[in-house]
């Protein structure tokens, strides 16, 4: 289903530890690994004591160290391209810093102005890529903090189907605390659905993923009254799954749509959720609704975000 995806990273231990991840997904055959490096304000890269020269060198070298690290993680036939994107300043300069602005260069793809969450959905635009891969989080990680300004911003904005992983990191300065970060993904898998049109787009998903163990599909309702056509429903749709998701369990829950979801999630211990990215009352100005939003930044599980047709 995913053969050419794009993995975000910012070199955090967060970012590198949700590499391992895609060594479990089946079928993918081209992995753009990215690095957006916004370098559009001078006056606080000079205060660093950056140089645009040394800022590129540190980004270029340790995109090719993760790119190397993925390759040796996943089976041989993959191919790895990096892909090293610079945020500069759209206008030519700023009085008293002394840097010379970047200027354009066969070697280096320059965005003029922007944040990088649009950075991230434009390439993902233009390498035409099946899937955008984040961690929840990165080095700005703030304990408590459900979800990085960065994959909000994606989350929020994109087109481009979305796995968002998160793990939770008990101890920030030792690397033990994220060993084990990434289990079989596709082992346990919770598949929402509002029997809208919209809202079957994960239903679609779960049917182009092969290796699944198990499925746990899943409706909300508000009113007891709509549990008997809940069930039928999730019924009909375990049928048309079988043989193609291994064992499959339905579920009708009563109640706020992301809290339930959640909830199960966690009481059951799943290895990934997956929500269409709109549902009864979406519109085509919103991205994304407020259920997968409220589940994308609370949900301990990874995240998988199916956009739905223009």
């Amino acid at each position: 289903m995913f053969k050419k995806i794009l993995v975000s990273t910012d070199f955090s231990s967060y970012a590198h530890k949700m590499q391992e991840c895609l060594a479990q997904m089946p079928g993918i055959e081209e992995v753009v690994l990215l690095n957006v490096v916004d370098a559009s304000n001078p006056m606080n890269l000079e205060r660093k004591g950056w140089s645009y020269d040394s800022l590129i060198d540190e980004a270029q070298t340790r995109l090719a160290e993760q790119a190397g690290y993925l390759s040796h993680l996943v089976e041989k036939g993959l191919t790895v391209r990096q892909s090293l994107k610079i945020i500069v300043e759209p206008m030519s300069g700023a009085d008293g810093v002394n840097m010379k602005r970047l200027k354009p260069d066969s070697s280096l793809s320059l965005i003029e102005g922007g944040s990088i969450g649009e950075a991230i959905i434009k390439t993902a635009i233009d390498e035409k890529v099946s899937l955008i891969c984040m961690g929840a989080q990165g080095k700005g990680l703030i304990e408590g903090m459900l979800l990085g300004s960065v994959s909000t911003e994606v989350l929020r904005k994109g087109q481009t189907d979305l796995l968002i992983i998160r793990h939770k990191i008990l101890d920030l300065s030792s690397d033990k605390q994220l060993e084990g970060f990434c289990r079989d993904i596709f082992s346990r898998v919770l598949v929402t659905t509002d029997f809208s049109e919209a809202g079957q787009e994960a239903i679609s998903a779960i049917k182009g993923l092969t290796g699944v163990k198990e499925t746990l599909l899943v409706n909300v309702i508000g009113r007891e009254e709509e549990f008997e056509e809940a069930a039928k429903r999730l019924k009909q749709m375990r049928e048309e799954l079988k043989g193609l998701s291994g064992k499959i369990t339905v579920h009708v829950l009563m109640g706020h749509a992301a809290k339930e979801i959640i909830t199960l999630a966690e009481k059951q211990d799943v290895s990934l959720i997956i929500m269409g990215s709109q549902g009864k009352s979406w519109s085509r100005q919103i991205r994304v609704g407020s259920t997968t939003f409220d589940v994308a930044r609370q949900a301990k599980s990874p995240v998988l975000v199916i956009r739905s047709a223009p």
